[in-house]
């Protein structure tokens, strides 16, 4: 082959692999019709409809946009609840149990925060193997902070709730990023 041949025939197939269009989602609907889809297949169903129906752009939105709106969901939900579990660190007069699995807590929700942060740039970067990740880490984090408040004497009944919520929510963006990831 020439060598003008050769870089006019490698320059083709450069840009055809450049310009080339990634597989279609699984999940070729938009909007309402994706998140009832989305959430069918949720272990919580009613709580999924609930926490992405209370985005007005999740009315609209294409796949990735969805994954973006319930990280951007399931990270305010870490952070106010790592707020919660600061706040009640201040409390006096704690019991010690209490304290150690607010201790726990409260650092495993400071590597979610991260995690979810994490997980939000893969998934901006259409990197969703490493979205699967950072959440699986993420979740990970949340069941940690959930074995401590089972196995302590100590408990704090809101921060049960907040830590199941949290759960459910990541797991709500991993369904999401499943549906992405080709």
């Amino acid at each position: 082959m020439k060598p003008a041949v050769g870089i006019l025939f490698s320059s083709v197939l450069l840009f055809a692999a450049a310009t080339a269009k990634s597989p279609p989602p699984k999940f070729a609907e938009k909007g309402e019709a994706l998140v009832t889809k989305l959430c069918e297949t949720s272990e919580d169903k009613g709580f999924c409809f609930t926490t992405l129906g209370s985005r007005p752009d999740a009315d609209t939105a294409t796949a990735p946009e969805l994954g973006v709106i319930a990280l951007s969901i399931a990270s305010a939900n870490a952070s106010d609840t790592s707020a919660y579990i600061k706040a009640k660190l201040k409390t006096k007069n704690l019991e010690p149990a209490l304290e150690d699995t607010l201790d726990d807590c409260s650092k495993n929700y400071l590597d979610a925060v991260a995690q979810l942060d994490d997980s939000l740039a893969a998934l901006l970067a259409n990197q969703y193997t490493d979205v699967d990740i950072w959440l699986n880490t993420a979740i990970s984090d949340g069941e940690s902070c959930e074995s401590a408040l089972a196995e302590r004497d100590g408990s704090d009944g809101e921060l049960e709730l907040r830590n199941t919520n949290f759960l459910k929510l990541c797991r709500n963006a991993l369904l999401i990023n499943n549906i992405l990831t080709p």
